[in-house]
């Protein structure tokens, strides 16, 4: 008789003696960053943490920040849109029993993320990532890369596709045969 495998909860998946208090979450509303939200929530219900769900509204302006000034109200335009898609999500995924603080910044976004979690006294970061190799990680780069090297604390990253440690993945039945013609 199989035992069935029991879930592990997310906090047990942290080492460490003491559970995060302030957790930040930096979303790109990806599939990838709403499994890291999730995952945030159930660590967040479990440890008794609160959130900080960061979004950032990519901004370069190249080495001098030439062009800043005319892009101002596209840039303000874009983060009330982001305010509202954020809000959104927080409502559909996040109880009214955990703590919740929303954000929308303008910027670099590592830079904005690590800047956040300073900000916030983040305890930790759980961050997914696109996992882009070769040549579209040098020509884009990583922000996830350059979050945990700058980040002020630790820095959970979640692969693209991949379940969190001690979530049960339900696979479907699959039934292999040959046929003979």
């Amino acid at each position: 008789m199989k035992k069935k495998a029991r879930k592990q909860k997310p906090a047990k998946a942290i080492r460490g003696k003491t559970a995060p208090r302030r957790l930040l979450v930096p979303v790109d509303f990806s599939d990838s960053s709403l499994r890291a939200l999730r995952y945030a929530v159930d660590l967040a219900a479990d440890s008794g943490s609160s959130l900080t769900i960061v979004y950032v509204v990519a901004a370069d302006y190249g080495w001098l920040d030439i062009g800043r000034e005319q892009y101002r109200d596209l840039d303000e335009s874009l983060q009330k849109q982001a305010g509202d898609q954020l809000r959104a999500l927080a409502d559909a995924n996040v109880p009214r029993s955990i703590s919740a603080d929303l954000e929308v910044r303008i910027g670099r976004p590592a830079e904005e993320i690590v800047a956040a979690a300073s900000e916030a006294k983040s305890d930790l970061i759980i961050l997914s990532t696109r996992g882009l190799t070769g040549l579209d990680r040098y020509l884009i780069g990583s922000v996830a890369e350059r979050v945990a090297r700058l980040a002020p604390c630790p820095v959970y990253l979640m692969r693209p596709g991949k379940t969190p440690p001690g979530s049960e993945q339900v696979r479907p039945a699959v039934l292999r045969f040959n046929h003979k013609s």
